[in-house]
C-alpha cells in the first residue's frame, strides 16, 4: 500500500509539474538548443510543448492533431533546404540575399507524441490508462516433483486477476494519415495467481515446493509486481478501429506469498524470473479493447519451479 501512495504521489507531482511547464511557455517563446542543427523548444500551437530534436519533432501535452499549415524555408548555398521557425522567418525577411521559399506542410510522418496518463496522447493512441483481466499459467509441467506435490502444487483461475496502469505512452505515426503507427507504454502491472487446496509455496532444497497450512486458512495466493512496457505496431481502421500486436517487457520488483486470516505475508522467498518477454495483441475502439499476452519466458527460474508461462487475458478502459 505504501507504494502505491509513493506511486500515485509522483505521478501528482509529474503532472502538476507538466501544467505548470506547458502554462508558463507563451506561444511566441522559443529556446533554441542549437540552431544550427535545427534542435529547439517552444510552445505548440495546439497549447503543448514542442521539441525538435535533430530533425524529430516531440509533441507534448497538445490536445489537436497538426493540420496543413504553410511553412517557409531557406535556400541554402548548396541548394539544401532548410525549415524557418517564425522567429528565424522574421530575421531572414529583412535578409535580401536570403531566398525563402514557402510550401504547403503536411502532417509529418516523424512526428512522435508523448502522453501522461492518456493527457496529451493523440487520437490514434489505444493505450487505456488501466487495464484489468484474468491471468493463469500455460503449459505446466512438474518434471522433478513426486506426484504428491505436484498435486498439491496446483493454481487456480479463482480471483487470479492482473492490473495494469499505463503511466506515460509514446506514439509515432509511420504514415501521413496514421493508418500506421508505432506505440510504447511505460507502467506497472500487479499480478496474482490463487493456490488450490490448503497449500502456499516453501523455497526448500533448491526448489519452490507446497506447503501444508492450517485448513481454516483461506485465500492463498502469490503476488508479483512489474514494471511493465508494451511496444506495438498499431492498424488504425476507420471510425477509430483499430488492431495491433507487438511484445511486452516486464521487470520484476517485488513478490511475496500471501494468505488469511490471519494476515500473512511471505516475501523475497519466490524464484520467479527477474525479466519476463512475450507478445501481445489487441482488437478495440479508440481506447476500449481486448487484450492477450502470452510470456515466452518461463514463470520461474529454470529448476526451481514448475515449468509455466504467463498467459492474460482482459479489457483496457480508456479514459
Amino acid at each position: 500500500m505504501k507504494r502505491l501512495t509513493l506511486l500515485f504521489t509522483l505521478l501528482l507531482a509529474a503532472t502538476t509539474l507538466h501544467a505548470q511547464v506547458t502554462d508558463s511557455l507563451d506561444h511566441e517563446q522559443v529556446i533554441y538548443l542549437d540552431s544550427r542543427r535545427g534542435n529547439s523548444i517552444s510552445s505548440s500551437d495546439n497549447g503543448g510543448l514542442s521539441l525538435m530534436l535533430n530533425g524529430m519533432r516531440f509533441e507534448i501535452g497538445n490536445k489537436q492533431e497538426e493540420a496543413d499549415s504553410v511553412c517557409y524555408y531557406k535556400k541554402n548555398a548548396d541548394g539544401s533546404m532548410e525549415l524557418l521557425s517564425r522567429e528565424e522567418l522574421a530575421i531572414a525577411a529583412y535578409n535580401s540575399n536570403i531566398e525563402i521559399i514557402n510550401a504547403n506542410k503536411k502532417r509529418s510522418s516523424n512526428k512522435a507524441h508523448f502522453g501522461l496518463l492518456g493527457i496529451g496522447a493523440p487520437s490514434y493512441n489505444h493505450f487505456s490508462i488501466v487495464e484489468i483481466g484474468s491471468n493463469m499459467f500455460t503449459g505446466l509441467n512438474y518434471d522433478g516433483y513426486s506426484a504428491e506435490e505436484a498435486k498439491n502444487l496446483t493454481f487456480s483461475t479463482r480471483k487470479a486477476v492482473c492490473v495494469t496502469l499505463n503511466v506515460a505512452e509514446l506514439n509515432v505515426p509511420l504514415t501521413p494519415n496514421h493508418a500506421l503507427a508505432a506505440s510504447m507504454a511505460f507502467g506497472f502491472t500487479w499480478e496474482n495467481y490463487t493456490i488450490a487446496g490448503n497449500y502456499t509455496l516453501e523455497y526448500r532444497d533448491g526448489m519452490m515446493r507446497p506447503l501444508a497450512v492450517d485448513a481454516n486458512l483461506k485465500k492463498s495466493k502469490m503476488e508479483a509486481s512489474y514494471f511493465h512496457v508494451p511496444i506495438t505496431l498499431d492498424w488504425n481502421i476507420k471510425s477509430d478501429f483499430f488492431i495491433s500486436a507487438g511484445v511486452n517487457l516486464d521487470i520484476l520488483m517485488e513478490s511475496h506469498l500471501k494468505y488469511k486470516f490471519p494476515k500473512t505475508k511471505i516475501k523475497d522467498e519466490i524464484t520467479l524470473n527477474p525479466f519476463q518477454f512475450g507478445v501481445t495483441a489487441r482488437m478495440g475502439w479508440r481506447r476500449i479493447y481486448v487484450f492477450a499476452n502470452y510470456a515466452f519466458s518461463e514463470m520461474f527460474q529454470r529448476g526451481t519451479g514448475p515449468e509455466a508461462n504467463r498467459f492474460s487475458v482482459g479489457m483496457g478502459i480508456g479514459f
